[in-house]
């Protein structure tokens, strides 16, 4: 970060674009507050969210909606066909995204593609001459399943693909599957990262016991997963009376309670309140959707969990497709007991053969999240990546 401050071209303002503010609760909100805290030059994020963000943690955020919020109504079944009052206002939101980058003095624009915001923002940096990045996390098809442009959205992505001034993606899977889509082209991989301070190996283990814990937002896609879940625990408990066995989940209620487990629901909090969690904890589930629909989400995306997983110490037990990134990239390393079906007699295998082999487990782990997730590295490129486009363009 200091090679990248001293670097930065002066003047630099560089302006952030998406459908999400810095403090959001999402693995977004997550990965801007991680590359842009100690931010090398000033920059301006602004949240095309319908909903008013709350205010950041530091840095300047300003909020252009595409629409109005109708509070109420955006709960009901009235909310899919909200988008066309987005679409009737669609010229109003684009002379208000323009004016605040302009008026801000934007020396580069960054848009992460989560609606069409990412396209308006090309359209502004085109117009006047301004570099643009455009930065991947999660396949449109799946964020805007069921949206009636979604088709003029990804011909819009593709083209944006070819013509920005440089690409990030959340995995190299990701990458890959856009390079033989849209054109290959160089692209980083950049996402959320770790102290370098990471534990040495393993944490203490108390015999008998299997504390599992799952944090973050708890999906309707992932129901299934934890239906199966609360059985394998239940099942668990039965065969090991003497064991301490519970659930403890962080930031999500749960769709279905084991009958013989002990369950705690915890609030969100930020990120130092599931540190400490993680020292009363033993085993972390890491679920991810079965089915086709759930493909270009799981074959693509890392979940944000996944890089506080691999620096916790502790022993991962992912329940998820086969095919998925994340499936991969731990298989690599030999980073986590793998479950790959909605089978509850193999989950319960899982849990113990995961807590007998922490070691291993964990070993792989940490080997991965140094090689690939400390945030000084996740960090530099970065900033090396969005510095060094505006030497270039200028």
């Amino acid at each position: 970060m200091d090679r990248a401050r001293k670097n930065a071209p002066q003047g630099s303002l560089i302006v952030f674009v998406q459908p999400f503010g810095l403090r959001d609760s999402s693995g977004g909100g997550r990965i801007l507050r991680a590359l842009l805290e100690k931010a090398p030059v000033p920059f301006l994020s602004i949240c095309t969210s319908v909903r008013p963000p709350a205010p950041p943690p530091f840095g300047q955020e300003v909020h252009v909606p595409p629409r109005p919020f109708f509070r109420r109504l955006e709960a009901t079944r009235f909310a899919r066909y909200l988008h066309w009052v987005a679409e009737w206002r669609r010229a109003v939101f684009e002379q208000a995204l323009e004016r605040v980058i302009l008026e801000a003095g934007a020396t580069a624009i960054h848009a992460i593609p989560h609606g069409a915001d990412f396209w308006y923002a090309y359209q502004i940096a085109e117009r006047h001459g301004l570099p643009y990045v455009l930065n991947v996390h999660d396949d449109l098809r799946y964020n805007l399943a069921g949206h009636p442009k979604l088709h003029f959205l990804m011909e819009r992505l593709s083209y944006v693909w070819q013509r920005a001034t440089a690409r990030i993606v959340i995995s190299e899977a990701m990458g890959e599957a856009y390079s033989q889509w849209f054109g290959r082209l160089p692209y980083e991989v950049i996402t959320d990262g770790l102290p370098d301070a990471l534990p040495e190996g393993p944490r203490p283990h108390p015999e008998n016991r299997a504390v599992v814990y799952f944090m973050g937002a708890l999906h309707l896609s992932y129901h299934a997963n934890f239906r199966v879940l609360a059985k394998a625990l239940d099942q668990l408990q039965a065969r090991r009376p003497g064991w301490q066995i519970a659930l403890v989940t962080r930031g999500s209620r749960l769709p279905a309670y084991p009958r013989r487990v002990q369950t705690q629901e915890l609030p969100y909090a930020p990120e130092a309140e599931v540190a400490r969690d993680l020292d009363r904890v033993d085993l972390l589930y890491l679920p991810l959707p079965f089915g086709e629909q759930y493909a270009p989400f799981t074959r693509y995306s890392l979940s944000t969990k996944l890089v506080t997983y691999l620096g916790s110490g502790l022993p991962i037990l992912y329940h998820g497709p086969a095919d998925a990134a994340v499936a991969r990239l731990l298989s690599r390393y030999e980073a986590a007991v793998q479950v790959h079906s909605l089978e509850a007699a193999r989950l319960e295998q899982a849990i113990e053969q995961a807590l007998q082999e922490r070691a291993r487990l964990v070993e792989g782990a940490l080997r991965l999240a140094r090689e690939r997730f400390l945030l000084s590295d996740q960090r530099e490129r970065f900033w090396q990546l969005l510095l060094s486009v505006e030497r270039v363009w200028a």
